[in-house]
């Protein structure tokens, strides 16, 4: 017997969303993805654009969007929350100011 497009489509739904649920939890791995692995940066100017530019985690699109960038002074990093323009998925970047060494 033939499923019913209701029942393929929610099954479809639901695989989608264990999808998106573990390319979140990889994302948590990466560098920036919680304040354990901060990015490196050398300056406070290039976070936003490095945000910006990143791939969203849960879509895979460069379609992110800088809503806030704010210091969390107790562990010195910097939080940047984003959002895909494309699926609506929010996430933090973290990342860290380092000093340049001198050449």
């Amino acid at each position: 017997m033939a499923k019913r497009s209701r029942t393929e489509r929610r099954e479809a739904e639901r695989e989608a969303k264990k999808v998106t649920r573990v390319r979140m939890k990889l994302a948590a791995l990466e560098p920036g993805g919680t304040p354990d692995r901060p990015i490196e940066v050398v300056s406070a100017s290039v976070i936003e654009p490095h945000a910006a530019s990143m791939a969203c985690a849960a879509c895979g699109e460069q379609t992110l969007r800088v809503e806030e960038h704010a210091a969390d002074l107790p562990r010195r990093l910097r939080v940047v929350h984003v959002m895909c323009q494309r699926c609506g998925t929010r996430r933090e970047v973290f990342f860290r100011v380092g000093t340049a060494l001198p050449s």
